[in-house]
């Protein structure tokens, strides 16, 4: 029984700091949903909250550099593409930090604590590269569903006799994500400075995002072989725009599990409590 105790108490814990990280993300849906909401507003609420407890900050990021004075690339480039302001010090001493807050937890078990101290260390220390995992999806899922409407702009200015790097630049605009916009811009950026549109591409093919993976490969073979540019980003914009259909449907398929979670574990123990429960209750009475 107090095992069960300390498990639940570490979720519900779990649950609230995650409710509480994720305030300004969801202000910041609502204000965009909203029509209110201007660029970079998730960073910049990041920002502030962060602004708001310099003290606990400057004591994680304290603890990081005691912990680990060579912070990882792997880190700083989680960190880059999640659009957190976390610097590799602060995110190693959050990591730390939480660890050993979800270990004090299993104190109270007594000997049961050396087993289950570890595992919630290790599940507390790795609670906020998830965070941060999670958060890079979502601004790639971002960018993906930006995409198609992006190449089909392109592909259509293309036909009317612009050039790659006209119909790139204005096409930045049709970005409805602040961070879509970020990720075009760095890659219109090179061009800008006089780069080949090759030497740009070449370098996009690297990126995270399977769609602008894709959509720089193309583009580069195209550029490469010589072969009409606006017909290969027509089709490529279909195939883009089916692929994000696909996705939305596996995710529309997902919810019906999902809704068997509470079916299963919440409502149904709840009635066998309320209905049969009571009877053998009573019979026993």
């Amino acid at each position: 029984m107090e095992l069960v105790a300390a498990v639940f108490t570490a979720i519900a814990v779990a649950s609230f700091a995650l409710h509480y990280a994720r305030r300004s993300m969801r202000r910041a849906a609502a204000r965009e949903a909203a029509g209110l909401g201007g660029s970079g507003e998730e960073e910049t609420a990041s920002r502030a909250r962060l602004r708001a407890f310099p003290a606990c900050k400057a004591f994680l990021a304290r603890l990081g550099q005691v912990v680990s004075r060579h912070p990882s690339e792997e880190a700083g480039r989680l960190l880059d593409e999640s659009g957190m302001a976390w610097t590799p010090q602060y995110l190693q001493g959050m990591r730390v930090f939480t660890g050993s807050a979800l270990a004090v937890l299993a104190l109270p078990l007594g000997p049961a604590c050396l087993f289950l101290s570890p595992l919630f260390f290790a599940a507390g220390y790795r609670a906020p590269v998830m965070v941060l995992k999670r958060k890079r999806a979502r601004r790639l899922e971002k960018l993906a569903a930006d995409l198609p409407e992006i190449v089909d702009l392109m592909a259509v200015m293309c036909f009317s006799g612009e050039s790659l790097f006209q119909a790139l630049r204005h096409s930045v605009d049709a970005c409805s994500h602040s961070f879509s916009r970020e990720e075009m811009e760095r890659l219109l950026e090179p061009l800008r400075m006089g780069e080949s549109a090759a030497a740009a591409l070449r370098r996009a093919c690297d990126h995270p995002c399977r769609e602008l993976r894709r959509f720089s490969r193309t583009l580069f073979r195209a550029e490469e072989s010589g072969a009409p540019v606006a017909e290969t980003l027509e089709e490529l914009a279909v195939e883009l725009r089916n692929g994000r259909r696909e996705k939305a449907r596996v995710r529309a398929s997902r919810v019906s599990v999902l809704i068997l979670l509470p079916l299963v574990f919440l409502i149904l123990p709840s009635f066998l409590l309320l209905t049969v429960g009571g009877m053998i209750l009573g019979h026993t009475l």
